[in-house]
Parts: C-alpha cells; sequence; structure tokens
C-alpha cells in the first residue's frame, strides 16, 4: 500500500512538474500554426503578383486550367516549413531531443532541395526557350517536319540532362556514382548526336560537294580525266 501510494506520488509530482513545459508545447504549436496559416496567404499573394503563376504555366509545370496552382503549392511548402519549425521548438520544450534533431536535419537539408528545384526550373525554362526559338528559326527556314522536331527536342533534353545532373549533385545524392553517369550520358548524347547528324545529312553533304565540284570545274581549276586507248 505504502509502496502504491509512493508510486502515484511520484508520477503526480512529475506531472506537475512537466505541466508547464506542456502547455509550453501548446503554445508554440498553436502561435506557429497561426504564424504559418498567415505566412501561407501572404506567400500565395506575393507569389501570384510577381508572376510565380504564369513562370510555372510557361515551363509546363502548371496548366491553364489551374491557374493558382503554382502559388497554391509554394505557399503550401511555406506552410510546412513554419509548422516543422514549430514542432521541433514544442519536441525541445517536452523533452523530446530525437524528434527535435530528426527534424532540425530534415530542416537543415531544405535548403539543398530548394536550390535543386531552382537549378532544374532554370535548366526547364533555358531548354524550353532555346527549343521554341530552334523550333521557329527552322521552320522560317523551310526545314523538313522530321529535322524541325529532332534537333530542338534534341537539344532541349541535353539542356534538362545537365540541369537533373546538377540538381542531383545539390542534393547530396550518391555524387560518384551521379558525375559517372553525368559524363556516360553525355558521351551517348554525343554519339546518338554524330550518328544522327551524319545519316541524316548525307544528302546535304553531298550536294555541298557537288556544288563545290561544279564551280571549281567550271573555272578550270578540275579538269575531266582522259582516258587513253592503250589503257583500254
Amino acid at each position: 500500500m505504502n509502496w502504491t501510494i509512493h508510486w502515484l506520488t511520484t508520477a503526480f509530482d512529475g506531472l506537475v512538474a512537466f505541466l508547464p513545459n506542456l502547455i509550453a508545447g501548446i503554445v508554440i504549436l498553436i502561435l506557429g500554426y497561426i504564424v504559418a496559416l498567415i505566412l501561407r496567404r501572404v506567400t500565395r499573394a506575393l507569389a501570384h503578383r510577381l508572376g510565380f503563376d504564369r513562370l510555372t504555366e510557361r515551363l509546363g509545370v502548371a496548366s491553364a486550367t489551374e491557374p493558382h496552382k503554382g502559388s497554391r503549392v509554394l505557399g503550401s511548402a511555406v506552410f510546412a516549413i513554419v509548422m516543422l519549425v514549430a514542432i521541433m521548438q514544442a519536441s525541445r520544450a517536452w523533452n523530446l531531443g530525437f524528434v527535435a534533431l530528426g527534424i532540425a536535419a530534415f530542416i537543415a537539408y531544405v535548403p539543398h532541395i530548394i536550390a535543386a528545384v531552382v537549378v532544374f526550373g532554370a535548366a526547364l525554362y533555358v531548354g524550353n526557350f532555346v527549343r521554341d526559338r530552334l523550333f521557329r528559326r527552322q521552320a522560317e527556314n523551310g526545314g523538313e517536319i522530321e529535322q524541325i522536331r529532332m534537333l530542338p527536342s534534341l537539344v532541349r533534353g541535353a539542356i534538362l540532362a545537365v540541369g537533373a545532373f546538377m540538381a542531383l549533385r545539390e542534393l547530396q545524392i550518391a555524387p560518384e556514382i551521379v558525375n559517372a553517369a553525368f559524363v556516360l550520358t553525355l558521351g551517348a548524347m554525343a554519339v546518338a548526336s554524330a550518328i544522327a547528324f551524319g545519316f541524316g545529312g548525307r544528302d546535304i553533304a553531298a550536294r555541298i560537294m557537288q556544288s563545290w565540284y561544279d564551280r571549281r570545274r567550271v573555272s578550270g581549276v578540275v579538269r575531266e580525266p582522259v582516258v587513253h586507248p592503250s589503257t583500254l
């Protein structure tokens, strides 16, 4: 009986001692939630006014049927980060050190994720821009349909490949494997491009050489070979 009373007294004393930390953690979560809601709304409005939705639509990430998708995703990301910070602080108040350390490690990794997204987004923007310019120029020059489609898509794919590997390096995902894969991919694309342009440009090269030969022959620099009867 005395042991039971001692156990209950110890538990009650521990609960009373932990009560301020519990209240502090709950207050931190409530304040963090309010701040996260405010920042999410501000981020959505500011991103929409700065043209973030138009940028995502131009990159092909968002469609015209969802005009505010980019700003909504960005606002939700800000809300999640703020809530993670609030949960980390609440965990420290509740003496949950392992939870706080895990969340802190993830938050420290967030800048790498943001940098990777920015790098790949820039590659996507440049790739789309170069593809559209090449497509427009080839269409104006009256190129063949297969060549008009092949070259811009190939250049865009090369730019996206470089951007993807740079994003993976920023994410620090197996740097040695990423570097080796990057070199192999660039080599394969270079060989494929050389083969494709080699087979596709045979007729053009033949016409250029024939035109050069005809001009040289008319000017008298190149003479037709003379066949002697004795050689027959």
